[in-house]
């Protein structure tokens, strides 16, 4: 998709700066098809994943930090949406790092008869991603109470939708975003992320 660069981030900014006053609404652009919306209903179901060392993790414990948290959904055979917003949020976490920011990101599997740990592991090794970032398989099920509760998951893995979800600390409101956002757009909308009410 061909964009211009400048005017696709005037109108984050712009779409953003509307947010802020319409909490459970998305903003949508037809040009652009990039949406931001804050979103307070998401809570993290309770359940048990496995990291890319094969070590079982209980959520939400684990994510609950007031480090910026980002979160998106992936599987490793995609050909389309996964590895390129993949490297779009591993170049955001590079900008973050390169300006003194710390942030945790947290890619979960929704193909997990096929992404093993070891499937995860290598699959975020092509893209440089070394440390704060945590790539999630486990039980099928599990997994889908998690699309189901970021509203995510649309029958088939193939059917998944761009999005990219954010908070600024555990009692802090979700942002999604959705379409194919570029890394100046994320960053845009990371600088705005809400803070706990």
């Amino acid at each position: 998709m061909k964009r211009n660069g400048a005017i696709a981030l005037l109108w984050v900014l712009a779409a953003w700066s509307g947010v802020a006053s319409a909490h459970d609404g998305l903003h949508t652009s037809s040009a652009e098809q990039l949406r931001v919306g804050v979103q307070e209903r998401y809570r993290m179901p309770e359940v048990t994943v496995v990291d890319t060392s094969g070590q079982s993790v209980r959520l939400p414990k684990s994510m609950d930090s007031d480090v910026p948290l980002l979160v998106n959904f992936i599987y490793t055979t995609c050909s389309t949406i996964c590895a390129t917003q993949t490297a779009t949020l591993a170049e955001l976490q590079r900008q973050l790092e390169a300006r003194g920011s710390r942030a945790h990101f947290v890619s979960f599997t929704i193909d997990p008869d096929n992404d093993t740990p070891q499937r995860l592991a290598a699959f975020a090794r092509q893209f440089s991603i070394k440390r704060d970032w945590d790539f999630y398989s486990g039980d099928f099920n599990e997994l889908l109470r998690v699309q189901k509760a970021f509203d995510v998951y649309r029958g088939s893995k193939a059917s998944h939708p761009p999005v990219v979800l954010m908070r600024r600390s555990r009692h802090a409101p979700w942002v999604r975003v959705e379409g194919f956002a570029t890394p100046a757009e994320l960053h845009a909308v990371y600088q705005k992320l809400p803070a706990a009410r």
